[in-house]
């Protein structure tokens, strides 16, 4: 049984949640859409609201731009956040990065392995390849890959911004495949000559009353390990999402032990009813009990992944 349940939840891993992500990016693409399509100054989008200078608002979770890797096959919609959550329904942008064709570091998170696997075959890239970025106002950025770095989990200065004057893009992901052990870096710069850079952002978090958080790019020397990616950077913060590993959302124990307890009490409670039946009703009641099992095991296995490594 143990065996069978662990094959399940692997499966669920490997496939079940490609299909929720495939979901989720449907769900993200009609609202992306819808943003496109709207003038934020005169006809607020389902996405969010308009400020006062006509930048959309979106919430934590929201569609906020399209990310296009031709060479790997990758075209995903963004989402604003990097929680486990947002995760689950694509590529994330790390909040204190920049946006979309603005100087300094914009930087997104995905999985690996799992929901979708949107940044599976990162390691496949190569310097001078184009990554391309359609912010939420349509406009398109391209920027060109100019380093594949493996770092270790503290390393999280590589989602900072290092040199405030020129515009590049991030893309981190855990490695090696099916392990949290180290994290995959992609590093590109925007190429000004076809898409130059903006001075605007193209949304802001929240009611739209503030403005966005500013990113510190306050200079320090980097350490050794640092220098093998960039010339010049500084170190902020460590990100709770980039250095994430196993068991790292104490929360989910919390809501896993009331699914735990409704599996086991129904095949306990499937287990003596059947027994006071004949032989062929057994089967029936066992396969009420198989189908509400394996209902209540879905949910055990959503919160099960969330002891995951965040971007694994």
């Amino acid at each position: 049984v143990a065996g069978v349940i662990l094959l399940l939840f692997v499966g669920y891993q490997l496939w079940g949640t490609g299909i929720e992500e495939s979901q989720a990016q449907g769900r993200l693409q009609d609202r992306f859409e819808k943003v496109l399509q709207t003038d934020p100054k005169s006809n607020p989008s389902s996405t969010g609201t308009p400020t006062a200078n006509g930048v959309i608002a979106v919430d934590e979770g929201d569609p906020i731009a399209i990310i296009r890797i031709p060479d790997i096959g990758v075209e995903k919609y963004v989402v604003e956040g990097v929680e486990p959550d947002d995760l689950k329904k694509g590529p994330g942008h790390y909040p204190h990065s920049v946006q979309p064709g603005r100087l300094g570091n914009f930087a997104v998170a995905g999985h690996r392995t799992t929901y979708g696997e949107p940044f599976r075959n990162l390691d496949e890239l190569a310097v001078g390849d184009d990554i391309e970025v359609i912010d939420a106002r349509g406009r398109e950025f391209v920027y060109v890959v100019t380093a594949i770095s493996i770092v270790q989990p503290s390393d999280s200065w590589v989602v900072s911004t290092s040199d405030p004057t020129t515009a590049v893009l991030t893309l981190t992901t855990c490695h090696p495949e099916f392990s949290a052990k180290q994290r995959l870096v992609v590093s590109a710069r925007l190429d000004e000559q076809r898409t130059p850079s903006v001075e605007d952002d193209s949304f802001v978090v929240g009611s739209g009353s503030v403005a966005p958080t500013p990113v510190d790019t306050t200079p320090t020397v980097p350490d050794d390990a640092a220098a093998d990616i960039v010339d010049d950077s500084s170190v902020i913060p460590t990100n709770e999402t980039f250095d994430a590993g196993w068991f790292s959302d104490s929360s989910a124990w919390i809501d896993l032990a009331p699914w735990l307890v409704l599996e086991i009490g129904l095949v306990v409670f499937i287990a003596r009813i059947a027994r006071r039946f004949p032989r062929r009703r057994q089967v029936a009641i066992g396969m009420v009990g198989l189908i509400l099992g394996l209902v209540i095991l879905y949910f055990v296995f959503q919160n099960v992944s969330r002891l995951l490594p965040p971007n694994l």
